[in-house]
C-alpha cells in the first residue's frame, strides 16, 4: 500500500497438540531441540494453565487462510516429541489447533523507516511476543529520528476498567472444568474490547478450554451471549462472519 516491495511476507504454518492438564507435570522445563532455519521445532513444555504442549510444525504455505489441523502434522509433532522425550500420554490429547506465522524472505525482524513517514514492524516471529515492548521502544527511537512529533500521554492507565458483575454471579459456575464463573463471563462481554462471540468469551475466560472443550459450558455461554447482547441465539457466532453455532430450533414453543 506503502509502494515498499523490499521484501516478501509468506505464511509459515505451525500445529500444536495439547494435553490435559493431568500431563502437565510429565516435564519440569521447556523442552527444544537444536534450532533450524525453519525454527526452535517441536518443543514439549507445561503451559501456564498446567497443560502440556507439543509443537509447533513449521511448513511453509501459500494460502494465508489456511489454519486447518492434518493428520501429517500431527504425525510430525507425534515424531518429534517422542525423540526428547518417552511414553507421553497422547491419548490426552484434548484439542489440536494451527496458527499462521507470517514469515519473511529475509528471516529476521523487520523494523525500519522504509518510506517517509512509515515504520515498518514485519516478519515479527518467534520471540516477537517477548520482543513487542523492546520493540515499540525500538520504534519510538525511529519516529524520533525522523522528526515525529510525539506527546506524551500524560493520562494513560496501564489498567482496563473492569466492568463487575452481581456478586451472586460468581457464585455460579458455568465451565466446570476450568472453573469459570457466569460473573467472569459477564465480565469479559461487557468490558472492553468486549466479548461477543464464543471464542472470544474462551479466550478472555479459559470457559471451554478444558477436558471437554466446551461440551458441556458452550450451550450456556451462548444463552448467556444471546441474553447480554439482546440477540436470537442463532445469531451467536463462534468467532464472528458465518460461523454460527445453531441454524434453529428442532422443536415448536
Amino acid at each position: 500500500m506503502v509502494g515498499d516491495d523490499s521484501f516478501e511476507i509468506h505464511p509459515r504454518k505451525g500445529e500444536y497438540l495439547i494435553l490435559d492438564k493431568e500431563c502437565g507435570g510429565l516435564v519440569s522445563h521447556t523442552i527444544f531441540k537444536v534450532p533450524t532455519k525453519l525454527g526452535k521445532g517441536i518443543l514439549i513444555t507445561s503451559t501456564v494453565d498446567g497443560n502440556l504442549l507439543l509443537g509447533p510444525t513449521s511448513e511453509d504455505i501459500l494460502d494465508k487462510e489456511d489454519k486447518a489441523t492434518t493428520q501429517n502434522g500431527i504425525n510430525k509433532i507425534t515424531k518429534g516429541a517422542s525423540e526428547c522425550v518417552s511414553n507421553i500420554p497422547l491419548r490426552n490429547v484434548i484439542s489440536s489447533f494451527c496458527g499462521l506465522r507470517a514469515a519473511s524472505d529475509r528471516e529476521d525482524f523487520i523494523i525500519e523507516n522504509s518510506k517517509p513517514n512509515f515504520v515498518n514492524v514485519a516478519g515479527i516471529e518467534s520471540p516477537g511476543l517477548t520482543a513487542s515492548p523492546a520493540i515499540a521502544l525500538y520504534v519510538v527511537d525511529i519516529l524520533k529520528e525522523i522528526g515525529a512529533n510525539l506527546t506524551a500521554k500524560t493520562n494513560f492507565s496501564p489498567k482496563r476498567k473492569i466492568c463487575s458483575a452481581e456478586k451472586n454471579k460468581y457464585n455460579k459456575i458455568i465451565c466446570r472444568c476450568e472453573c469459570v464463573s457466569e460473573g467472569e463471563i459477564l465480565e469479559a462481554i461487557h468490558t472492553n474490547p468486549k466479548a461477543i462471540t464464543v471464542d472470544a468469551v474462551k479466550r478472555r475466560t479459559r470457559s471451554g478450554m478444558g477436558r471437554c472443550q466446551g461440551g458441556f459450558c458452550m450451550p450456556h455461554i451462548v444463552e448467556i451471549l444471546a441474553r447480554e447482547l439482546n440477540i436470537g441465539f442463532e445469531e451467536v457466532t463462534k468467532f464472528g462472519g458465518d460461523s454460527k453455532i445453531l441454524i434453529g430450533k428442532t422443536k415448536g414453543i
